[in-house]
């Protein structure tokens, strides 16, 4: 008579052998898509709006934006950078001027804190992801650093949809990927800019980096919507201020430059909580130097063979460097 038992028991095996291997090549075939998903992986969110999509493009747009910038490095150790986040077709250029300065310098990490533009968040919202995607490839999140931020509690929280959508961060990664070598960074989204979390966020972030070789980047626009002449004259007005490396000046300027009643102007800084924690996280960290690297705004750009001059945004470039 059959061996019933040791015959079901060899028809389960096979049963589940077949079925192991099913599942992995449904894994081996998902899209990547859903791949990204699954490994916690921020997709593009402008890439073809701000940037370009396709990989090779976007390598020659930042390439030609970083062989136009023909001034020198400084010979400093560079802390910090503010840069701008905008389309590329209006700041790219501004942003090669900041970046050039750290082309193939080494860092283990680049902090980049910029402000959420649509949601609210209150103190900071960490981005707990395990790497952000551009079409140039996937660059790593150091989770260490992240977790012990989040660990901490208030003011470091991780509000995903503030993340999923916002181009502050995602615009500045390209041009890293294309000056310097292997690096992760920590992606930091802003709320309404507060001196009491400037203070409390620099403070935790100059302790938590430690002796790393970090690099913190203050992701911002300068001013927003005035015309050209007033727009150039608040933002040469607010990048001497920066200049002064007085974080609570800079944090105190912007009242007083909506005060005046220039038409049409809402900010002067739109990344004013991180170019502020930058400046004093950088400061805590031994930069003793602020170099102004370049100035520009909408308005300098010709588009379809005309400039836009009535409502403009303006674009700086700094440097925050240990001498």
């Amino acid at each position: 008579m059959p061996d019933l038992n040791k015959k079901a028991n060899s028809s389960g095996f096979a049963f589940r052998w077949w079925a192991l291997l099913a599942i992995i090549m449904i894994i081996l075939c998902l899209p990547p898509s859903l791949a990204m998903a699954a490994e916690r992986i921020r997709k593009p969110a402008v890439a073809g709006y701000f940037y370009p999509r396709d990989k090779e493009g976007l390598k020659k747009t930042v390439d030609d934006f970083i062989s136009n910038v023909k001034q020198k490095q400084t010979t400093g150790k560079i802390i910090g950078l503010m840069s701008p986040h905008a389309g590329y077709v209006f700041s790219g250029q501004a942003a090669a001027y900041a970046y050039r300065q750290i082309k193939d310098r080494n860092y283990d990490t680049v902090v980049i804190i910029g402000p959420s533009h649509r949601a609210y968040i209150k103190g900071a919202s960490v981005g707990n992801w395990d790497a952000y995607a551009t079409p140039l490839g996937k660059v790593t999140v150091n989770k260490e650093i992240v977790d012990d931020l989040l660990s901490i509690g208030e003011p470091f929280h991780f509000i995903k949809e503030a993340h999923t959508s916002e181009h502050c961060i995602e615009t500045q990664i390209p041009f890293l990927q294309r000056v310097l070598g292997n690096f992760d960074i920590v992606p930091i989204l802003m709320g309404i800019p507060s001196l009491r979390y400037c203070k409390e966020i620099s403070k935790t972030l100059s302790v938590v980096v430690g002796k790393r070789n970090v690099l913190f980047v203050a992701s911002s626009d300068m001013s927003h919507y005035p015309d050209y002449s007033n727009a150039n004259k608040v933002d040469r007005k607010t990048l001497s201020l920066i200049e002064k490396f007085d974080p609570e000046l800079v944090l105190n300027s912007e009242a007083e430059s909506l005060a005046k009643g220039i038409p049409n102007l809402s900010t002067t800084l739109c990344g004013l909580s991180s170019v502020v924690t930058v400046m004093m996280t950088v400061k805590q960290l031994g930069a003793n130097v602020v170099k102004i690297l370049h100035y520009a705004n909408s308005g300098d750009v010709s588009v379809h063979g005309s400039r836009e001059r009535r409502r403009v945004v303006g674009y700086g470039a700094v440097a925050f460097y240990k001498k």
